[in-house]
């Protein structure tokens, strides 16, 4: 049987998505925290959370390069993000508010004009309109400043060469100082209405179709417990894998953790992340409670 090991699109069939796209956001933290993110809409996401320590910290990323599709499915790497801007509707419980001092903040990893590495830290109030938990935000990056206090403590965000960026998502009263909480703290995120506009908010992706293979797919969540479960069964049926798809969960360091003393212990009775927050007015999407 002929194959063929991939590295790179040649002729392939491609499509166009929107920058910013909520399939190919991920998360990551810090064990014993723990989150996931979950597409909700065409133009939406939801991240869940469980903070066990006071220093815990989770973050929602968007990655210039996709470093983890197959070749023949990946978007684009366009690391020039002038005359673009990012916008979406800002929904949280059970995290720090945006108008906190450590609030949600939008880390951009890049380089600056002179080809030096560099990063700048976005406070996300400074371009919020709406109130500390629900805000619509808008985000110009060639004129985006770094810095808490605008426009005194302004750093202009170089956005011809950015990497990545981030929005950190951390528990109420957060400090360094790692103080044990006595029960998980569990927080929600959910960005809405996500829209780019201007230069560069379409990015080329691959569009394949693999014949079916007549083998199903063993997936093990240390591998991508980052990613949503949409962009995986893209993944998995473009590639040729039909049927039940066996999913590892990570039981052997996933597990649910409940307070007991310093420490932590796996335990049934310690709260649901996928339950109902005070302020949401639905329940967590399938496939948020996987831990």
């Amino acid at each position: 049987m002929g194959f063929w090991l991939a590295s790179k699109r040649t002729a392939q069939q491609t499509d166009f998505i929107q920058r910013f796209d909520p399939r190919f956001w991920t998360v990551n933290f810090p064990r014993p925290a723990m989150a996931s993110v979950v597409t909700t809409a065409a133009d939406a996401l939801r991240v869940d959370a469980v903070f066990y320590n006071s220093d815990d910290l989770a973050g929602l990323i968007w990655e210039t390069e996709d470093t983890l599709d197959h070749p023949l499915l990946a978007y684009e790497t366009c690391a020039n993000y002038a005359r673009l801007s990012l916008k979406f509707r800002w929904r949280s419980s059970g995290i720090m508010a945006l108008d906190q001092v450590n609030g949600p903040t939008l880390t951009i990893e890049g380089r600056d004009a002179l080809g030096n590495a560099k990063n700048w830290y976005v406070r996300l109030w400074n371009y919020a309109s709406g109130t500390p938990t629900d805000a619509q935000i808008r985000l110009d990056f060639s004129s985006l400043d770094g810095g808490f206090m605008l426009p005194g403590e302004a750093e202009r965000v170089y956005p011809h060469d950015i990497d990545r960026m981030f929005i950190s998502i951390m528990p109420p009263g957060y400090d360094e100082v790692g103080t044990r909480y006595p029960a998980p703290r569990i927080g929600w995120v959910e960005m809405s209405g996500i829209k780019a506009d201007g230069g560069g908010a379409v990015l080329e992706i691959g569009d394949v179709m693999v014949p079916e293979n007549g083998l199903s797919m063993a997936s093990g969540y240390d591998d991508s417990f980052n990613q949503t479960p949409e962009r995986l069964l893209r993944s998995i049926r473009a590639l040729g894998y039909r049927g039940a798809i066996n999913h590892y969960v990570g039981m052997s360091h996933y597990f649910r953790l409940e307070t007991s003393g310093a420490g932590l212990y796996a335990s049934l009775s310690a709260p649901q992340p996928g339950r109902i927050s005070p302020r949401s007015t639905s329940p967590a999407p399938p496939g948020t409670a996987i831990w």
